[in-house]
């Protein structure tokens, strides 16, 4: 692999002309460091990163909640089921390239809507390789008791600062989770409560929507790429924050400046609630992360079936 640019470097922060058009910053994932994070695992602990299919529910962003049968194959012994109006994006989901684009650019590699209509920027070369390799948990949510229903950036400052009081470093091909303490929040909520959040995620502008998350998208691009990170993994419903001005300008969200111009997957909803409790009691931050993306040809995103091995 050829020395990569330093993101200061890069021609307008896009790194189609370094990375592999379908693989994006995944690349990084090389067996070396596949079978070096292979090594991190010691106690045998796995912890499941995907919620249930059925959160959220209600569903959010206008989303509609699948439907599941189960049915006789004609023996009193034999039962198949099948599930109806699924989204893919609807519970935890990683964002494919051809999910969000640059308003002026197109997507990743620069593809047009045509190209994602045409099913040629679809997630199943993820699917093919797989995704795993050493994951690392940043805690933010515990380092800096963020509020869980309010628009909160967490900036690369406070990335930083919480990798140092956890004591562990990122490298370069790592996959970073980050939590926000979002879905320990949502997950507080009665069905009311979850009922008006999904109702304020359909408004125009997300005026009554408020989310933490990672931010501002240049300086947040600027921080993942200079780090090598391969995927960001986010327990919140976009991985950056939202709130009044959604996703803030065009062309310098995290969506735009992460996913679309440099190929970093973005990784929603995550679950990691579990997996920081047992990192705050052990200490150790770092584990084997591992993903199989469904194989839908041309698809936008996927359920990750994510687990966290230490």
């Amino acid at each position: 692999m050829a020395q990569r640019p330093r993101y200061a470097d890069l021609p307008d922060g896009s790194a189609w002309d370094v990375l592999d058009p379908k693989l994006g910053s995944l690349e990084l994932l090389t067996p070396e460091r596949v079978a070096a994070a292979a090594k991190l695992v010691t106690a045998g602990k796995r912890f499941s990163l995907d919620l249930p299919l059925t959160l959220p529910s209600p569903p959010f962003f206008g989303r509609e909640p699948f439907e599941h049968t189960i049915f006789s194959l004609g023996m009193a012994n034999v039962f198949d089921d099948k599930l109806d109006n699924f989204f893919p994006q609807g519970s935890t989901q990683w964002d494919g390239f051809g999910h969000f684009g640059h308003p002026d650019k197109g997507f990743f590699g620069g593809r047009a809507g045509a190209d994602v209509e045409a099913k040629t920027l679809g997630i199943e070369a993820w699917a093919a390789v797989g995704i795993a390799g050493r994951g690392v948990l940043l805690d933010v949510a515990r380092h800096a008791d963020i509020p869980g229903n309010e628009e909160f950036a967490i900036t690369r400052e406070m990335l930083t600062a919480t990798a140092a009081t956890q004591g562990v470093e990122l490298r370069e091909g790592d996959i970073l989770c980050v939590r926000t303490g979002w879905v320990a929040w949502y997950k507080a909520l009665d069905v009311a409560g979850r009922e008006a959040v999904a109702a304020a995620s359909r408004g125009q502008g997300f005026e009554k929507f408020h989310t933490p998350g990672v931010g501002p998208g240049p300086a947040i691009a600027e921080f993942l790429w200079d780090h090598g990170v391969a995927a960001i993994a986010v327990d919140n419903p976009a991985v950056e924050a939202l709130g009044p001005g959604g996703l803030g300008a065009p062309g310098d969200s995290v969506h735009t400046r992460v996913l679309a111009m440099l190929g970093i997957p973005l990784g929603e909803f995550f679950d990691l609630d579990a997996l920081a409790e047992d990192c705050a009691n052990d200490g150790v931050y770092e584990f084997l992360f591992t993903s199989a993306p469904l194989g839908i040809p041309g698809g936008l995103g996927s359920p990750p079936n994510a687990l966290a091995i230490k």
